[in-house]
């Protein structure tokens, strides 16, 4: 089994739901945002799959968040936007762009800031 991973970085707002205290209040993060994808074999090319490609498809897939207020674009109207809901939208709608028979999506992991991470398995 072989993986690759790549990351990108996000600076958006949130405004967590049913967290006391700075959580509720309105802020925001450079959200740091790494997928890891894995493969059973290799391409014929020699690798997983092209970083290039992975990364690409990455920024693509969270540049609607860049420099908005999370709690106002779908999944996160109504799913509280967590790092740990952030790492799970990601890695499942990523995943959907993805996976194809050999290369599957399997972990995503999301910092809000340098020592602060979730991570979501699929």
């Amino acid at each position: 089994m072989w993986e690759i991973s790549t990351e990108t970085c996000v600076a958006a707002a949130h405004q967590l739901r049913f967290a006391p205290g700075e959580g509720e209040r309105l802020h925001g993060h450079n959200w740091r945002i790494k997928v890891t994808v894995q493969a059973p074999e290799l391409a014929p090319s020699g690798w997983v799959m092209d970083f290039n490609e992975l990364a690409a498809k990455l920024r693509t897939f969270v540049e609607p968040w860049e420099h908005v207020f999370l709690n106002e674009l779908k999944p996160f109207d109504d799913l509280n936007p967590t790092a740990e809901n952030i790492a799970m939208v990601v890695a499942d709608g990523l995943g959907k762009i993805v996976d194809d028979g050999r290369v599957r999506l399997t972990r995503c992991d999301v910092w809000e800031n340098d020592v602060c991470c979730a991570t979501y398995f699929r």
